[in-house]
Order: C-alpha cells, then structure tokens, then sequence
C-alpha cells in the first residue's frame, strides 16, 4: 500500500488542529526552553508543565533546506529522535519519498507539511515550531498527559473542523473526516462517496462532498448507541498503543544504528609545521545548544583556591512568536530557548599498525627557524586545552573522543544552519 504526503496530511489535519488548540491552552503565551538530554520540553507556567519532546528537523532560510534529525545519529538522545525515525519507516513502507529522504529543499509551508505527515504515522498530534534564532526553526513533536483531549462532542468536532479548513491545508475532505471519526473513536457511516453521518456521545451530524469538499453540514439522527461508541474508543487507544509500541521499535534501531562503527577517514597527509600555525580554530557548537562532551564522574578536578566557573543562566524563549497552531511560524526574531544535549561516545577510531623500527639515518638538522607570532581567538570550551570545562590530558595520550568531538560539531554547523 502506498500514500502520498498529502494523504498523511489530510490523515492528521483535524486531530492535530484539536491539539494545537489544547497545547494554546497550555502555553497561554508563556516562555519555554528545552532540554533534550532529559529529555524535556517546559513550558514557564504557574505551575510548571513538561512535555516531552520529538525534534523532527530543523528548517533554516540560510542553509535553504530542511533536515531530518536522523540524517547522522548518536548526536542526540535515541528517545528524542525516534519519532523522526518512525517517520522515515513509515515512509519507506508507504512509499512517502519526504519522509525518508534526509534532506530536502525550502519550500513554501514543507516544514509545517512534513510535521503533519509525521503525526499520522507516530500518533503524536502536537507540535511545536522552536525558533533557534539565525533564521533555523527546530520542529518538535509534543508529548504528555497534560495534552490528554477530553471526549468529542458535536460542538466541539465542528468547532475543530471549521478551525482547520481555514487554513486551507487539506485536500480530501473525505479522508480527513473518516480518519478524525476513527482517531476520536467516533462513528462513521457512509451512505455514498458524497454523504455521512458521523455520531459522537451527544449527537450525529450529516456531512455533505462535493468533489471531496465539505459542501453542507446538518444533523442528523445518532446511527449507533453508546455500546458501539465505548468500543470504538477502546479501538482508538489501541491503535494508539500499537504507534507507540512502534516508536519503541524506532528508538532501539536509532540506538543500533548509531553504534555502528563509522567509517575510517583516510590518514592526511603531513602537514609542514608552519602550516600548522595558519589552521583554523575548531568551529564552535552555537550558544543555544549546551553540549556535554564530559561525564560529570569524570569533570576535570577544581584546584585548590580556584574560584568555581559560573554557571549560566537558562535562557528561555518567548511563546508569542511561535504559536503553537497548524500556520507557519512568525517572521518576528525570537530568543532561542536552551537546548542542551549530551554527545554519545561513538566508536574509537582506527588507526594504523605500528609500523616495523627503522635504522638511525645520521642527517643534518637545520637550524630552527623562528617561530611566527599568529594571533588567535582562545574559544574555551571542551576539547580546547586548558579550558575550564575540558578533562585533563595526560602527556602522549590522545583524547578519547577527539574524533567524536569534531564530527558533532560538523553535524550541528548543517543541522543548525551555521
């Protein structure tokens, strides 16, 4: 069986506006920041609320792409990107090219069009468009107890619908209608392609298609009792048991994959000493993603008499401008909340035999030529010698996860458009 993106949209449309407007309730405009080492999404409320979060990908206007977060893993937890691993199995079995393609164009609306085909396949219906600032939003999957929807009544169906078909983003009614129903363990009952009626606790309503579009609405006489009704739900949360059973599934293969072995790079040439000097400095992860290259149990030690390093405050976003509804982001620049996450070791890197000793050739030592003064930018930070947060390093002993280090930072320069 096969579907398109748009299919798996007009899959999600309904329920997801239904979710956008309880995660509205939620937020009432307060500031947010996450944390993906949790992994947790909290919204500064009275009191708190936590939700967890999914990143999907981000979307930046100066990189002119989106990208997957399971394009290269092990950079992030395997909770916090199994439902974008979800999505790229599911669009691999129903043949949705966009969801398993690990980086696509910007296009109008893509971003907002590949979270919607998301949650038709992972049953998550929340979302949230996180401004990282430099023009990259972060895409998240909500989730939580918090987001519990209360039963389905005929007000509020018809409330939800009338929200979502303003925004112009489903295509086949008939499908978007049928899914609701099921996914809100409704009944449906069609009569013809062009009618149904569908029944909730308190009601029915009759909706009229005109080529797959909403032409009429009118109520109509309940079709089934509250019997069938209290199975039909029991049919709605086990389907949502099985998707998450299948995110389960996603998140041990994220963590299978990301323990394969990478692929040796091949051994550079040498590089003359005062070449040396010229290298660039290492690129630096951004401010808004706090990395934590070194265990706590293995910090390096505080000397004696050192004062502590400060630590910095978390930086929270402000809600208003990323409503959390079905509508693309707003345009007005938004202070990035923290993110933080935690590097996984990847696998130590393989390095050549030791080569056979050779014979002591006598040659001449030419006289050293003084050493050039370049200035440069000390960036502190782990990795970078003699910084307060990286590890001490034993003279003739290289750091462990050196190479880990640096494919993290390539990764996130694409991934967060930098």
């Amino acid at each position: 069986m096969t579907k398109t993106l748009q299919d798996l949209i007009d899959e999600s449309i309904f329920i997801s506006t239904e979710y956008q407007a309880r995660l509205a309730e939620l937020t009432q405009g307060a500031e947010w920041d996450v944390d993906f080492s949790a992994p947790a999404f909290t919204l500064q409320t009275d009191p708190p609320v936590s939700l967890t979060p999914y990143l999907l990908g981000t979307e930046s206007t100066s990189r002119g792409s989106w990208i997957w977060s399971w394009q290269e893993l092990g950079h992030f937890p395997d909770t916090v990107v199994s439902a974008a691993v979800q999505a790229r199995e599911a669009g691999r079995r129903l043949g949705v090219e966009e969801l398993s393609t690990d980086e696509l164009p910007v296009a109008d609306g893509l971003a907002r069009r590949l979270t919607l085909a998301a949650k038709a396949v992972t049953g998550v219906y929340a979302h949230y468009p996180a401004g990282a600032g430099g023009g990259v939003t972060a895409w998240l999957l909500l989730e939580g107890p918090e987001l519990e929807l209360p039963e389905l009544t005929v007000e509020r169906m018809m409330r939800v619908i009338a929200e979502a078909l303003t925004t112009d983003t489903a295509v086949d009614h008939n499908l978007a209608v049928d899914s609701y129903a099921k996914l809100r363990g409704a009944h449906i009952e069609w009569d013809t392609e062009a009618t149904c009626v569908v029944t909730v606790r308190d009601g029915a309503q009759r909706f009229w298609f005109d080529d797959h579009q909403i032409s009429g609405v009118e109520p109509a006489e309940p079709t089934v009792g509250p019997d069938v009704l209290a199975d039909l739900a029991a049919d709605a949360r086990a389907r949502a048991v099985a998707l998450r059973e299948d995110r389960a599934a996603a998140e041990s293969a994220a963590a299978r994959e990301a323990s394969r072995p990478q692929a040796a790079a091949p051994e550079a040439a040498p590089v003359p000493a005062d070449a040396r000097q010229e290298e660039s400095e290492p690129l630096e992860v951004p401010d808004f993603v706090e990395t934590e290259h070194v265990a706590p149990e293995h910090a390096a030690p505080v000397r004696e008499n050192e004062q502590p390093r400060e630590t910095a405050e978390p930086v929270a976003a402000a809600a208003d401008g990323d409503l959390p509804f079905d509508q693309e982001p707003s345009d007005r620049d938004v202070r990035p909340g923290r993110v933080s996450t935690t590097v996984v070791p990847g696998p130590e890197p393989v390095r050549p035999a030791a080569e056979e000793p050779r014979e002591p050739v006598a040659e001449r030592i030419p006289e050293p030529a003084a050493e050039r003064e370049v200035e440069r930018e000390v960036v502190a930070g782990p990795g970078v010698p003699g910084s307060a947060e990286a590890e001490p390093v034993v003279e003739g002993e290289e750091p462990a996860e050196e190479e880990q280090g640096e494919r993290k930072k390539g990764f996130f320069s694409r991934f967060f458009g930098l």
